[in-house]
């Protein structure tokens, strides 16, 4: 059956409810997880000119800090629960790293975002990408904030 999972993350709520749902079935199953966190391109968002360029570094360092702060949830989570476990931070837009790593996985169990009002049946952009695109089965769990 899943003998590996692939679990991302970006750090937030509705990820940790995506791990945890992760976690536990790969416990049941016996199986491994990695973990993921993309760090993803500040280029095409940002208008790179004089006045913010001294800031690209700090800016690039902080976001590789919160990538490996979830990344560190993460593994104490798997580390709980006794769940082997690789944790990669890695470079790229978030939903093609997701794919990307896919095909060395059975099942890529992750959060969607919780949202009110309309909104609330949407999933996230990456996750909705990665349902879209993915050639392996996603686990889709639900987020809703209390």
């Amino acid at each position: 059956m899943y003998k590996s999972l692939l679990l991302p993350t970006d750090g937030s709520e509705a990820a940790e409810v995506g791990l945890k749902e992760g976690l536990r079935l790969a416990k049941a199953l016996g199986a491994r997880v990695s973990f993921l966190h993309a760090l993803e391109p500040l280029g095409p968002r940002l208008l790179l000119g004089p006045e913010n360029l001294p800031y690209y570094q700090a800016l690039l360092e902080d976001l590789r800090r919160a990538g490996l702060k979830a990344l560190d949830q993460a593994t104490r989570l798997a580390e709980e629960m006794g769940v082997p476990f690789a944790a990669p931070l890695l470079e790229g837009r978030a939903a093609e790293v997701i794919l990307k790593e896919a095909a060395h996985h059975d099942l890529i169990v992750m959060g969607s975002h919780g949202r009110t009002g309309l909104d609330r049946a949407l999933l996230g952009s990456v996750t909705l990408e990665v349902v879209r695109k993915s050639p392996k089965p996603v686990l889709v769990v639900p987020y809703r904030r209390a």
